[in-house]
């Protein structure tokens, strides 16, 4: 599951960001700076599909009511920096 979402979600990418296929071929950053992203990016997938596919194997309570919160709080955060007056 991770190699999936690293391959569609972070290497074919709609846009042409630094990172994926395209940003390889049409920016003009070195791509030694563009490999040092996955650095951080490549454990980040893992870890979450490793910890979904824990879930899904062994659905306890607990850790649905912890995924439930963070995934409240993570949703809600931009909503409310969105909504939050500059002044």
């Amino acid at each position: 599951m991770s190699w999936i979402l690293i391959g569609i979600g972070i290497l074919g990418t709609f846009a042409a960001p630094a990172g994926s296929l395209e940003g390889f071929i049409y920016t003009t950053i070195p791509i030694r700076f563009q490999l040092r992203g996955y650095l951080e990016i490549v454990p980040q997938a893992m870890l979450l599909s490793s910890l979904l596919c824990y879930w899904v194997e062994h659905p306890k309570r607990w850790l649905s009511w912890t995924l439930g919160v963070f995934y409240v709080i993570i949703v809600a955060l931009p909503i409310l920096g969105g909504l939050a007056q500059k002044r």
